[in-house]
C-alpha cells in the first residue's frame, strides 16, 4: 500500500524516524519503518543521477512506501525488483529511467545502498525499542554508582536505590538485611511504598527464604500463594550480597529481599539478574563503608596515641630544673606511641636529690596509664614520706588494686643521693638494672623486694651505699636497653657498666648517648620501651 502510515517514534541519538500510530496501529507497534533519512538520500540520488525511484518496505504482511519520486509512470519504462534485506523485512524498488550500462550501474548502486540503509534503520528501530522497554532498568543501573557516591550516609543511599529497584520489579518494598550478633539479621536499609511496614528484623515468613539465600548463596524465589492477602502469601525474591575480597575469596555480606505487589505471581530471571546486579553494587558499598569506618577509627586512634605520647613525654621532669643540683641526663623511648617506662627526679631538703626509675611489665596504652598514675602517686608520696622504703610502700598502696585488675606488675627503684652525707639510700622493688659506677668498679643496687603488684607488703627494705660527689655516677636503665645489648648471656649489663667506668670523667649526657648507641635495637625497631637515667 502506498499511503502514509503516520509519523513513527524518533529514537534518541539514532536517526530521524517517525512516531507509531495510536489506537489504529498494531498492538506491538512493530510497523514498517518510514525514514526521513532514507527518503532524503533517495531524493538526493534522484537529483544527482536523474533516476527516479519508488521504494516500498514490507514487513509481516504490512507495507509502507518509504519514497516515491516516480509519480505518474504512464509512458515511462521502469524496472521493478523485490528482495529480502533482513528476516521478515523485504523491500520492493521500481526505477526509471535506467537504460544503458551507466544506468544499470547506478541502479545497482541505488539498490545496494538502499538495502543497507533500510537494514540499518530497522536495526536502529529495534534497538531503540529495546532501549525504551528497558529504560527504567538501565536508568537504575547507570545511577547506582552516582547514588552511592553522592550520599554520605550509606543507609540513605541504599534506601534510594531500593525504592527505585522496588518500582522496577513491581514490588511494594525491598530491603537489605545484614547478619549481626550471630543469628540475628538487622535491616540496613529499605525502600518502596510499603517500606514503613518492615520491622527491624525480617518477618517469619520471609526469614526462611532470606536464610536460604544467605546459606546457599543463591537467589531464592517464593511464588505467590492464594490471593496474597498477607505478607506470607506474597511472592518474594531474596538475592545474596557477596563481596569479592582482594585475596580472591567471596565473603557473604547480607541479603537483598524484595516483596512483590499483591497482583504479582512471581519474579522472572531478568528480575533476578537486575536485583543481583544492584546487590553486587550494594555489597561493595557496604564493605567499602566498613573499611572506611575502620580506617577512620584507626586514624583517630593514631591521633589519640600521638597525643598521648606527647602528653606522656611532658609528664617526665624537665632536667634543666636540676642544674646546680646534679649533672643529670635521661631519655625515654617507648616501643609504641605510649610506653610503661619512666623516670622521675625530686629536689629534697638538705640539698638531696631523689632519683626514681620504673618499668611496667607491658607497653602500650594500658602501661602508659599505669606509668602516669605511678608518677602522680610518687609526687605526692615523696613529699609526705622521708625514707625510700616508705615511698615505695606508699606507691604500692596506691597502685596495687590497679595493677591487679590489669594483671600487670612494675619494677621500681628509688634512690636518694645525699652528697653532704656521702651516701645513697635506696629501695628497690625488683628492678635489676641500677648501678653506682666509679672509675674503679660498678656496684649493683640490688633488688630488695619483689616488683610492685606481685604481692602485698607491710614494709619495704632499704639499703645505704657510699657516694663520692664528683667521682661516682648513678646509672639506671630498663630491660628494653639490656635486651638490645650484644651478649652471650641474658640480662648481661657488663658492656654498659664497663663503658660507664671508662667514661667516668665524661658528662652525664655523653654517658647517656653511649648507652643508647650500644643498645641500638636490631633493624632499628625496639621490641620494648627503652629508658635510661644518668646522675653525676
Amino acid at each position: 500500500m502506498d499511503g502514509d502510515q503516520g509519523p513513527m517514534r524518533r529514537p534518541a541519538d539514532v536517526t530521524d524516524s517517525t512516531e507509531p500510530p495510536g489506537d489504529g496501529g498494531r498492538e506491538d507497534g512493530a510497523l514498517p519503518l518510514k525514514s526521513d533519512r532514507l527518503e532524503e538520500y533517495l531524493d538526493t540520488f534522484h537529483r544527482l543521477t536523474g533516476i527516479r525511484s519508488r521504494l516500498v518496505i514490507e514487513s509481516d504482511s504490512v507495507e509502507v512506501t518509504a519514497h516515491d519520486s516516480l509519480g505518474d509512470v504512464r509512458g515511462v519504462e521502469f524496472t521493478e525488483s523485490t528482495w529480502l534485506v533482513m528476516p521478515s523485512v523485504r523491500i520492493r524498488m521500481a526505477t526509471a529511467p535506467a537504460s544503458g550500462e551507466e544506468g544499470r550501474r547506478l541502479v545497482a548502486l541505488l539498490r545496494e545502498s538502499a538495502s543497507r540503509l533500510v537494514a540499518s534503520e530497522m536495526e536502529a528501530r529495534f534497538f531503540s525499542g529495546e532501549l525504551a522497554d528497558r529504560y527504567e532498568e538501565i536508568d537504575l543501573l547507570t545511577s547506582v554508582g552516582e547514588t552511592l557516591g553522592s550520599v554520605i550516609h550509606l543507609e540513605r543511599a541504599a534506601g534510594r536505590l531500593l525504592a527505585r529497584l522496588a518500582d522496577v520489579l513491581s514490588a511494594d518494598c525491598a530491603a537489605v538485611w545484614v547478619p549481626e550478633d550471630g543469628e540475628t539479621l538487622r535491616r540496613l536499609a529499605a525502600g518502596g511504598t510499603a517500606a514503613s511496614e518492615l520491622t527491624a528484623e525480617p518477618a517469619a515468613g520471609a526469614r526462611e527464604w532470606i536464610d536460604r539465600a544467605m546459606q546457599m548463596q543463591m537467589a531464592q524465589i517464593r511464588r505467590r500463594r492464594g490471593l496474597a492477602e498477607d505478607e506470607g502469601d506474597r511472592t518474594l525474591l531474596a538475592v545474596p550480597l557477596r563481596h569479592s575480597a582482594l585475596h580472591g575469596s567471596t565473603l557473604p555480606v547480607g541479603v537483598l529481599a524484595a516483596r512483590g505487589r499483591a497482583t504479582r505471581d512471581t519474579f522472572s530471571q531478568a528480575d533476578v539478574n537486575l536485583a543481583s546486579t544492584v546487590a553486587a553494587h550494594l555489597a561493595a558499598a557496604i564493605e567499602n563503608d566498613r573499611l572506611a569506618r575502620e580506617s577512620l577509627v584507626q586514624e583517630r586512634m593514631l591521633v589519640e596515641m600521638e597525643l598521648a605520647h606527647h602528653l606522656q613525654m611532658k609528664l617526665l621532669p624537665d632536667l634543666g630544673d636540676f642544674d646546680g643540683v646534679a649533672d643529670v641526663a635521661g631519655r625515654c623511648e617507648p616501643a609504641d606511641s605510649v610506653g610503661g617506662d619512666f623516670y622521675h627526679l625530686f629536689r629534697l631538703p638538705g640539698n638531696r636529690l631523689g632519683v626514681m626509675l620504673g618499668d611496667v611489665s607491658s607497653h602500650g596504652y594500658s602501661a602508659g596509664l599505669i606509668m602516669a598514675l605511678t608518677m602522680s602517686a610518687a609526687s605526692i608520696t615523696v613529699r609526705e614520706r622521708e625514707e625510700p622504703s616508705e615511698v615505695l610502700r606508699g606507691i604500692h598502696h596506691e597502685l596495687v588494686r590497679k595493677l591487679e585488675s590489669t594483671e600487670m606488675y612494675m619494677t621500681l627503684c628509688y634512690a636518694v643521693v645525699d652528697p653532704e652525707a656521702g651516701r645513697i639510700q635506696y629501695a628497690n622493688a625488683g628492678h635489676p638494672h641500677a648501678y653506682r659506677v666509679s672509675a674503679t668498679g660498678a656496684q649493683r643496687l640490688e633488688a630488695l623486694n619483689p616488683p610492685l603488684g606481685i604481692a602485698e607488703f607491710d614494709a619495704y627494705s632499704q639499703k645505704e651505699v657510699e657516694w663520692r660527689q664528683g667521682h661516682d655516677m648513678l646509672l639506671m636503665f630498663t630491660d628494653g636497653i639490656s635486651e638490645c645489648l650484644e651478649s652471650d648471656r641474658m640480662w648481661s649489663d657488663e658492656g654498659l657498666t664497663r663503658m660507664a667506668m671508662e667514661q667516668s670523667g665524661a658528662s652525664a649526657q655523653v654517658v647517656l648517648d653511649r648507652v643508647f648507641e650500644l643498645a641500638e635495637p636490631p633493624g632499628g625497631v625496639a621490641a620494648d620501651d627503652r629508658t635510661a637515667l644518668v646522675v653525676k
